[in-house]
């Protein structure tokens, strides 16, 4: 957990220095965020990062060095933040109401809907934020932002064929219609909500 800690304190770091905003302001971001982040980013099994960091590994055929292991934390942790933009808004979606067994972030007390939207979207904006940061000057840093840009294309529409499983009418889900539940889309949702991270 010490380079999330790291991400977490640079993120902290870039509310705190936001011009043009009172001492007040920030601080009320900082204490909101400074709990979104560790609710809504580590805590489920995080594969996915270690994934990042033992395919680094393989790929070099050797020990990471500290650098190397450092950068490829900083991307497995990337992935997870992914993760974590993807789940607010799928639950927000889904209607879920827990996540990891406890509840879901937009149904924790004073987050509400309507901020979680807005969170899962900073959730994501955190991700270019750290990749900035880290891989600007990296050789690979387009190949990186493409990938996570194509990643999350990828992602979202598996998650509308998901979605919209069930047609909606009048604002509201309409009934069930198994008929809409056809291998195709079942398919689709499968290559591509989860099939590319």
């Amino acid at each position: 957990l010490a380079v999330y800690k790291l991400i977490e304190g640079e993120i902290v770091s870039d509310i705190r220095n936001l011009p043009a905003l009172s001492d007040g302001v920030k601080q009320q971001l900082i204490d909101y965020y400074s709990e979104c982040l560790p609710y809504t980013v580590p805590g489920g099994k995080m594969t996915r990062g270690l994934t990042v960091i033992k395919g680094v590994e393989v790929l070099r055929g050797r020990e990471l060095t500290e650098k190397e292991y450092k950068d490829a934390a900083i991307l497995g942790w990337l992935v997870e933040w992914l993760q974590a933009f993807f789940l607010v808004a799928d639950d927000i979606m889904d209607a879920s109401i827990t996540r990891r067994g406890s509840p879901c972030w937009y149904k924790v007390p004073n987050v509400t809907q309507d901020n979680a939207i807005n969170d899962a979207l900073i959730l994501e904006n955190m991700i270019y934020q750290t990749l900035r940061r880290h891989f600007k000057s990296h050789p690979s840093y387009v190949q990186l932002l493409e990938l996570f840009i194509d990643t999350t294309f990828q992602t979202e529409v598996g998650q509308h064929i998901d979605t919209n499983g069930t047609p909606y009418a009048d604002g509201k889900r309409a009934p069930l219609d198994l008929s809409r539940f056809t291998l195709d889309r079942y398919q689709g949702c499968v290559r591509y909500k989860t099939c590319y991270y």
